[in-house]
């Protein structure tokens, strides 16, 4: 990274994007792998950089980074949960109350990513930059029958960028030459829609808060794009 001064920060805003995996161009998030270096999909690669490059985790209870979570804490989260069954005596139809572990869940049940990110015009360069701040895995967690995403932890992307850097991404369409995690999140080699900005947001609001039409809430992040776009090329004369 190129250092950006202060005073050259012209304009900034902060923007909240989700990755979802189950996309054409996002299928290599959930890639197995079936190499010698293990499992390769990217939420098991930020569980081995927990484990392996003491990357700190952070809760999920804000996105400022602010309660550490330990290594103990991150992996209780993904293993199996124990659990009381009643299961009946066959002949005399007492029942016991027996204690049993639910499998954990699987990497593939994670396939959606957060990422927040800022956005910074820089007048020295004239040009505008984007920082991925942190990233966060989603998980479906079944609350009263229904299905709700749930935030596992953040993890903030200087300090993972170390391991990004070590870790090669699929590449279907060359197999001699691959890129790793980190020249995929800077070369924006994904695809992603805004689920909240810094901008005109006093409450603090992710969109589904204020627009409940699915539909309409992607156009609002396509709007959100357009006019982000918009700014740049009006600081131009031409």
């Amino acid at each position: 990274y190129e250092n950006l001064r202060d005073d050259d920060n012209l304009w900034s805003e902060f923007l909240w994007r989700e990755i979802d995996a189950r996309e054409k161009q996002n299928q290599l998030f959930m890639y197995p792998g079936k190499d010698d270096n293990g499992d390769q999909r990217f939420f098991s690669i930020m569980l081995n950089a927990i484990k392996n490059d003491s990357v700190t985790a952070f809760s999920a209870d804000n996105d400022r980074f602010t309660i550490p979570l330990t290594t103990a804490q991150i992996f209780n989260q993904t293993a199996g949960a124990y659990d009381t069954v009643d299961v009946p005596d066959p002949v005399t139809g007492a029942v016991e109350k027996v204690i049993t572990k639910k499998p954990k869940f699987s990497p593939d049940s994670v396939y959606t990513f957060r990422i927040k990110e800022q956005l910074i015009f820089d007048k020295e360069a004239s040009r505008l930059f984007t920082r991925i701040i942190g990233i966060a895995p989603i998980a479906k967690q079944v609350i009263g029958g229904k299905s709700q995403p749930r935030i596992l932890f953040w993890l903030y992307y200087p300090d993972l960028r170390k391991t990004l850097a070590k870790v090669d991404v699929y590449n279907p369409k060359n197999f001699a030459s691959r890129m790793t995690w980190e020249e995929l999140f800077e070369s924006r080699f994904f695809s992603s829609y805004i689920i909240k900005s810094s901008a005109n947001n006093p409450g603090d609001r992710y969109l589904n808060a204020m627009i409940k039409d699915p539909l309409f809430r992607l156009l609002e992040g396509e709007n959100i794009k357009q006019r982000i776009f918009n700014y740049e090329q009006d600081l131009w004369q031409y």
